[in-house]
């Protein structure tokens, strides 16, 4: 798929588990059971979806799954096995593009599953840059929340995932952004401080990439929040600025965690929204 100066392709690095009730916040479980179907331990399969961006010189890849810096007993809680799965770095070989060719590493946010590949074990054992020559970039605000964490996310925001960025080519945005040419970056506050969705494109055929602010085909509907969602009700009145652009555009939306859809389009019909039924691949 193209948008603008870009060849689009998802690519999946992995997959994670995490407790269904809180992927879906106060949404009852028979609603999302039969789409989502839980574990024993009440956990739901999760993708690890990153986007590649390929144009104008450069190879951009948004996001960059969950890495490979785990404790067995991380591995146990999250249900990441860092051994046998692809990760960043395989994923971005399947594909036949050389980890070193990518040239920006953009970053929705700082929380594990979205920037634990940032980062990897170096041959001292110590997390090291996982691609030391790209530029990285990320919401100013969303570094700040990573390095004084609140309660809440204190397990989101771990240090070994971000503290190796500070030794890059870092930017560090505040506020909304032409990132890359034809590449803009939105911050929004709902989720976490400083998430910023990323659009490959403008008007008609743009990609959207919105990181947990609509992680799961279900999340289109505005309702639908997360546990994890900080500021839920700021998190409906951004996904339905977002929706509605989508929805008028035409824009092909990237799920990062959903492990049947990887994007879709959006359908607006008397001020509420959904997932179109057409499968898209990316």
């Amino acid at each position: 798929m193209n948008a603008g100066p870009y060849e689009v392709r998802a690519l999946t690095t992995g997959r994670f588990r995490l407790d269904g009730g809180a992927m879906f916040g106060n949404v009852p479980r028979v609603l999302w059971e039969r789409s989502y179907p839980p574990d024993a331990q009440h956990r739901i399969d999760l993708d690890l979806r990153v986007v590649l961006l390929e144009g104008d010189g450069r190879r951009v890849l948004v996001d960059t799954g969950s890495g490979n810096l785990w404790s067995e007993k991380e591995q146990g809680l999250y249900d990441v096995d860092a051994s046998s799965r692809p990760g960043v770095v395989g994923a971005l070989e399947a594909a036949g593009v050389e980890p070193d060719s990518i040239t920006d590493v953009v970053l929705t946010h700082l929380h594990f599953d979205h920037a634990g590949g940032v980062t990897r074990r170096g041959d001292d054992g110590n997390p090291v840059a996982t691609f030391p020559t790209a530029r990285h970039h990320v919401q100013r605000a969303n570094l700040a929340a990573a390095r004084e964490p609140n309660v809440r996310e204190r397990r989101s925001y771990l240090r070994r995932h971000w503290e190796p960025l500070l030794e890059t080519d870092l930017i560090l945005w505040d506020g909304a952004a032409e990132i890359l040419p034809g590449v803009f970056g939105v911050p929004t506050e709902g989720h976490t401080a400083g998430l910023m969705t990323i659009r490959a494109g403008e008007g008609e055929g743009a990609v959207l990439f919105p990181a947990d602010v609509i992680p799961l085909a279900s999340h289109v509907s505005i309702p639908w929040t997360m546990g994890y969602d900080l500021c839920p009700r700021t998190l409906m009145e951004e996904k339905r600025r977002l929706l509605t652009s989508a929805a008028e555009a035409g824009w092909v939306v990237v799920l990062e965690h959903d492990p049947g859809r990887p994007a879709v389009r959006v359908v607006e019909d008397r001020g509420r929204f959904r997932a179109s039924e057409d499968p898209l691949t990316i």
